[in-house]
């Protein structure tokens, strides 16, 4: 994230394709430079006025304004995820998680009150967050039978937690260093060093014989002190998140830019590249300066916010990325082959790529990414049926899952709300069907699943949609078995129900 795809070189107008079509032939005859001649600029942006070569009547600050409203629009797209990972944070501080010491568990599981992006409703969850600054370094003792990680205050990968982190799944203490530590390291620990002060410790437990009893007790033997206090450390408070509204989904308007800004002051400048830094800087977001736009800069920054968010949408939803597919015959989506969780090609970070799942999820760590055959966790979504419609919450659909599904530990379906990506708010406390869950299975060892307003008057395995809103599931598979990476099971299209 420290360097950013070619920008639009000189911020060149939304819908540029236009300009060389504004040119008449005969004046591109008599400028064989190919500047501009013509005195009427139209673009999709409007109609701009030109005469001897200058901006005339109020061309150039309207064009002034398009550059900044072009800039900001680059600026929320290139830092989604950065702005993603303090939303987070900000919503355990709203809720009362302000202190590292302070720890909210899902004891009763992952519910549609919680919004945060799409979560399960099959794993307990916990989330912290680490402040280095104020604790320096920090020691967090790891219970076992995890599944997690810690990922800095941009969302990045720091380390794994679990079978494919350095405790190999039987738990341990782990020493995050803050940026730029050169005290002695000492031994005993796994050592974990962040390039930001905000570091996030996810961990997800797992249920046993369809209770969370077991995995919240190993959870609240989580502890969190600084380094070489363990007989100080500070009481271990555990927050119990279920049911309870908590918002940690970032925003499409001004206060993206805010939370933004707070993040550029509270982290080491060279977190951002020199390139990250100008554009911000060119919209006032400067590190040791205050973020005060005035009216009409807000003004623009909220439509950058709302535009930003319009395209990551379109991106997300409807992309048109060639390998968007995990299947070529199918409308369900993965990562793509050759993808880790860099979301780099050549040390180039792919925004695209990056922005099309970090849109609707959150957490970064190769045990989600990468292939790892019995272990980790691996997704497939779709936003479309098998004629290629988005998916309606007053229509009714079922999705037919082929037998022996490939995955070791656990598989689930949960269905999310396409406006909050977050767990659909229905009658229904979990939106989800899951091996936990006691499934109806076929004879065959099938499954069909139901999506609907409506439940269906046959017994079936149903969750339930909202007329009028956009949905969208994800089939996990933890602990994924080779068929589903060799892709010899093939998970089937939703189709209508007729």
């Amino acid at each position: 994230m420290r360097q950013l795809s070619t920008f639009i070189l000189g911020s060149i107008l939304l819908g540029s394709a236009a300009l060389l079509a504004a040119v008449p032939v005969s004046a591109q005859d008599q400028n064989p430079y190919g500047w501009l001649t013509t005195e009427t600029l139209k673009t999709p942006s409007g109609e701009f006025e030109f005469k001897g070569g200058y901006p005339a009547g109020d061309s150039a600050p309207r064009l002034l304004d398009l550059r900044k409203l072009n800039l900001a629009t680059e600026v929320y797209l290139t830092q989604l995820m950065p702005v993603s990972e303090i939303g987070l944070r900000e919503g355990l501080r709203t809720f009362g998680a302000t202190k590292p010491s302070q720890v909210v568990i899902w004891e009763n599981l992952m519910d549609p009150k919680t919004v945060l992006l799409t979560a399960n409703t099959e794993t307990v969850y916990a989330l912290s967050h680490l402040d280095l600054k104020a604790y320096g370094a920090t020691v967090v003792e790891a219970p076992p039978k995890m599944l997690g990680f810690l990922q800095d205050g941009l969302q990045r990968y720091v380390s794994d937690v679990g079978p494919l982190g350095p405790d190999k799944g039987k738990g341990g203490k782990f020493l995050v260093l803050p940026p730029g530590y050169k005290g002695k390291v000492p031994k005993g620990y796994f050592v974990a060093r962040s390039p930001t002060y905000s570091v996030t410790l996810g961990l997800r437990g797992f249920q046993v014989e369809g209770k969370t009893d077991e995995a919240v007790a190993l959870m609240k033997q989580i502890k969190v002190y600084p380094l070489g206090k363990a007989s100080s450390a500070p009481k271990m408070e555990f927050l119990n998140g279920s049911g309870k509204d908590i918002n940690t989904v970032f925003p499409d308007n001004f206060h993206y830019f805010e939370l933004l800004a707070q993040l550029v002051e509270e982290e080491p400048a060279d977190n951002f590249g020199p390139l990250e830094r100008s554009m911000m800087q060119a919209i006032g977001i400067e590190k040791g300066k205050p973020f005060s736009p005035d009216g009409k800069m807000k003004d623009i920054l909220s439509k950058a916010a709302q535009l930003g968010g319009a395209m990551a949408r379109a991106n997300t939803f409807a992309s048109d990325a060639p390998n968007v597919f995990y299947y070529p015959d199918r409308k369900w989506q993965g990562i793509p082959e050759g993808m880790t969780y860099t979301f780099a090609k050549d040390g180039a970070p792919q925004i695209d790529a990056r922005n099309n799942v970090y849109y609707m999820a959150a957490g970064n760590s190769p045990a989600m990414m990468a292939k790892n055959v019995g272990q980790g966790s691996q997704y497939l979504w779709t936003y479309r049926d098998a004629d290629g419609n988005f998916l309606d919450g007053g229509k009714t659909y079922t999705l037919h899952v082929p037998a022996n599904i490939p995955a070791k530990n656990f598989w689930s379906v949960v269905v999310y709300d396409a406006l909050s990506r977050s767990e659909l708010q229905t009658n229904q406390p979990l939106p989800s069907v899951s091996s936990y869950k006691d499934p109806i299975i076929n004879a065959d060892g099938t499954v069909d699943i139901a999506f609907g307003p409506e439940q269906p008057k046959e017994k079936s395995n149903w969750i339930q949609t909202v007329p009028g809103k956009g949905w969208f599931p994800i089939f996990r598979f933890y602990g994924p078995s080779e068929p589903y990476f060799d892709k010899t099971w093939k998970l089937e299209d939703i189709v209508v129900r007729k």
